[in-house]
């Protein structure tokens, strides 16, 4: 396959999208039915209870002056992929 690689990327991330979607059609029907043994695998539900910190509250009761040293900042780099429209689909170069 000759497709530049964000092409590629574009390709695999709406694969994902759409076994993501099969994913949750699958499981909302197992939980519906019941039916957790299939002929090769079997499927367990397990329950567990979770604790989160409600930052934003925290922020109102407690104020950024108690809360600001307990952050921590994290750079983040996100490949945003968006189609290519009319005379932008000329590029300068070319990834083999």
């Amino acid at each position: 396959m000759n497709r530049h690689p964000v092409d590629r990327l574009a390709d695999v991330r709406a694969e994902i999208r759409q076994l993501q979607l099969v994913e949750q059609e699958l499981r909302a029907e197992i939980l519906r039915t019941g039916d957790m043994i299939g002929d090769d695998n079997e499927a367990t539900l397990t329950e567990m209870e979770t604790e989160r910190i409600d930052l934003e509250r925290m922020k109102v009761e407690l104020g950024m002056i108690t809360v600001r040293p307990y952050l921590r900042k994290k750079l983040v780099a996100r490949l945003h992929v968006k189609p290519v429209t009319g005379a932008r689909k000329q590029r300068s170069g070319r990834t083999p």
